[in-house]
């Protein structure tokens, strides 16, 4: 190969790189007029569909106006409805344990030897997670998708790389920002009827296996009520097989039904 070839060659490799890169390709990769609203909300609900399982290892975090805690967990979680996780405290200090499922929680912590049980509904979760989220978005947070309305959206555009879907459900905008690189939300708000934002959720540092990819670190904040939740993965397996839920409520522990 000659000189002029080789250097022909290289001016192309680099000028294809700076291509790939450029704004000009994101801007592709969101075109609206390519791409529908039910092909993108289509992609998103198929990775939602792939992913059955994970497993993982990381902290979480919450922070309210009267108090704030944190700790390291591990966790199994099975979709539609099973989740598992337990925690270790400060120095490998045992913490306890949650289990999640539609029709029972249950929460044990080895602080005080407590255990709290009961059905998931909305004051119940409260108890146990001092902020206010439905069993369903528990599972989006650990799992990083969120599930989007089987309607029409409202509006439907580009913006700053992502496709942007809004949805009116319930007197209430959701709006969902989609990667199209991972078809997942990567962020996720809801609004009042006068525009206030009540909840928002971030995601970001996606792992991908398998052809699947979920975040490694989520973040779901309420600016009304100035709460956060914050979950980072340091491990993360999708589609993991053979876990376990099953956990043990040590003998003479003090239990508080809800």
């Amino acid at each position: 190969m000659t000189w002029k070839a080789l250097r022909l060659g290289l001016l192309l490799g680099i000028g294809a790189a700076m291509y790939s890169c450029s704004p000009h390709t994101a801007a592709l990769l969101t075109d609206v007029n390519a791409t529908s609203a039910a092909v993108v909300a289509g992609r998103v609900r198929h990775r939602e569909a792939d992913l059955a399982s994970m497993a993982g290892r990381g902290s979480v975090s919450f922070e309210t106006p009267d108090r704030a805690g944190s700790a390291f967990f591990d966790l199994s979680l099975k979709k539609p409805d099973s989740l598992l996780m337990t925690f270790e405290g400060p120095f490998g200090i045992g913490g306890g344990f949650l289990f999640l499922s539609r029709g029972k929680f249950v929460m044990y912590s080895s602080m005080d030897n407590r255990v709290i049980s009961g059905v998931p509904g909305p004051a119940a979760i409260r108890a146990v997670i001092p902020v206010d989220l439905t069993f369903d978005q528990i599972m989006d947070a650990f799992t990083g998708g969120f599930v989007l309305p089987d309607s029409v959206p409202l509006r439907y555009t580009a913006d700053d790389g992502k496709f942007l879907l809004v949805y009116r459900v319930g007197g209430l905008t959701h709006s969902y920002w989609i990667d199209p690189e991972y078809d997942l939300v990567v962020r996720y708000e809801v609004r009042t009827e006068a525009g206030d934002l009540i909840l928002e959720v971030e995601s970001s540092q996606m792992v991908t296996q398998g052809g699947l990819s979920a975040p490694r670190h989520v973040r779901v904040d309420f600016p009304d009520e100035g709460k956060r939740l914050s979950i980072h993965f340091t491990s993360l397996e999708l589609n993991a097989g053979d876990l376990s839920f099953e956990y043990t409520v040590p003998a003479g522990a003090h239990s508080s039904p809800r």
